[in-house]
């Protein structure tokens, strides 16, 4: 058995071992050959994908940016169409600006109601389509159009 700090690797079996909890490899990532590579995240819609690695989900589901969408075929953000729900989640939580503040946004993560509140960077607000936060003069009727309130500092 190889020991790293806080990771165990058992050699037979394929168990790994983290932080004392023991972690079985991932069916879904058994479609490679070396058990790396990214998937569609079922449920959450085109936008985003999960990522393995040595057979097992990295992390939470991870977003493409701008206006990109998962491909499964190349297992890139590069894809021009959406083939699962339309993008659409199928969790609970609300995802992109707020009503009250374009410039702060949720995003939602792999469980039911789980979204963490993020702030764009000063002067900018979030765009609900492209997924980024953009200038007011590049998108002047964007807030309106969304249904939220532009808190602009100047």
């Amino acid at each position: 058995m190889l020991k790293l700090p806080g990771i165990c690797v058992a050699l037979l079996g394929l168990v790994l071992t983290v932080n004392g909890q023991t972690v079985a490899p991932d069916p879904r990532c058994s479609g490679f050959r070396e058990g790396d590579g990214n998937i569609m995240a079922e449920g959450l819609g085109c936008r985003y994908y999960l990522s393995c690695f040595n057979f097992i989900i990295n992390r939470d589901p991870m977003a493409c940016a701008g206006d990109t969408m998962f491909n499964p075929d190349s297992g890139r953000c590069d894809a021009a169409e959406c083939s699962d729900n339309g993008g659409v989640s199928n969790y609970d939580c609300e995802e992109g600006a707020l009503p009250n503040d374009c410039s702060r946004f949720n995003i939602c993560f792999n469980t039911p109601n789980g979204t963490t509140l993020f702030q764009c960077g000063e002067g900018t607000y979030y765009h609900n389509i492209k997924r980024v936060c953009v200038k007011p003069d590049e998108y002047p009727d964007l807030p309106q159009e969304q249904g939220c309130t532009f808190n602009n500092p100047r």
